[in-house]
């Protein structure tokens, strides 16, 4: 699902809506994608492709991360609830930071292009 033009900033499992729909979540120089692997709703399709140029803003809710955008919130979990009481929530803000700086990007690539 990664393009030729893109590089991986960032990799690891993650929810996607809830802490339960495990997949794999992926940040490029471009998009953010998840990809489910193991879901809580067998039936729902939970694969996305997030361009980066689109997200308005990136807030933390506890351990999730919430990422606006004109069509809506997209919350995703990267790391496991139980985990984060061990690790203080350590890769929660790591995301936070690389969406933060990821974003900023995109969109500066996207005003000068």
């Amino acid at each position: 699902m990664i393009e030729d033009d893109e590089r991986i900033l960032l990799e690891g499992r993650a929810g996607y809506e809830t802490p339960f729909n495990r997949g794999h979540l992926t940040l490029t120089d471009k998009r953010l994608i998840w990809e489910k692997s193991l879901s809580i709703d067998p039936f729902g399709d939970h694969e996305i492709a997030l361009p980066l140029n689109q997200v308005d803003s990136i807030s933390p809710r506890g351990d999730a991360i919430a990422l606006s955008t004109a069509k809506g919130d997209v919350v995703i979990f990267p790391q496991f609830w139980m985990l984060s009481v061990i690790t203080g929530g350590r890769r929660t803000k790591e995301w936070i930071s690389e969406l933060q700086r990821a974003v900023r990007t995109a969109k500066g690539e996207a005003a000068s292009a």
